[in-house]
């Protein structure tokens, strides 16, 4: 085998060995690759929101900041309970919660000044990267979480 297709062939590898060998199921991981048109525009606006309040703690790409602050990336704390989240977001939280098997600690800040249509937009854009449920969360629905 010459020198040049022994690349080819060894990048190849590479790559299918990086993206899960060439598996046709993957996780929605930025909002190009949300597909609904209305989920995708919610997702925008809640980026922009997330940069502004959430990022600093939680982290750009949403891993969290160590043993500290909680990851929202793969995070089974949000999977398990959409509703908490939706109020996590408007009023804080203080005290322990376990996060993928870790004991986070810190207060979470309130975010009263949030709309029901902004926490359904940042909820649709934390819910759609990172591997989570992938859905549109939209305002009746996080109305109705808020009554709970």
């Amino acid at each position: 085998m010459r020198r040049v297709e022994w690349l080819l062939v060894s990048l190849c590898g590479i790559l299918l060995a990086c993206n899960g060998g060439g598996k046709e199921e993957k996780a929605i991981s930025s909002i190009k690759d949300i597909e609904d048109i209305r989920t995708r525009q919610f997702a925008i606006h809640g980026k922009t929101i997330y940069d502004n309040l959430c990022a600093n703690c939680h982290q750009l790409d949403g891993t969290g900041l160590g043993r500290l602050i909680p990851p929202l990336a793969e995070s089974d704390y949000m999977r398990e309970d959409v509703g908490r989240t939706i109020r996590l977001i408007k009023h804080g939280i203080d005290g322990e919660m376990t996060v993928n098997g870790i004991v986070y600690n810190q207060p979470m800040p309130p975010n009263p000044q949030l709309t029901s249509m902004e926490i359904a937009q940042v909820a649709t854009y934390i819910y759609n990267v990172w591997g989570n449920e992938s859905r549109l969360i939209d305002v009746r629905e996080v109305e109705g979480y808020l009554k709970e």
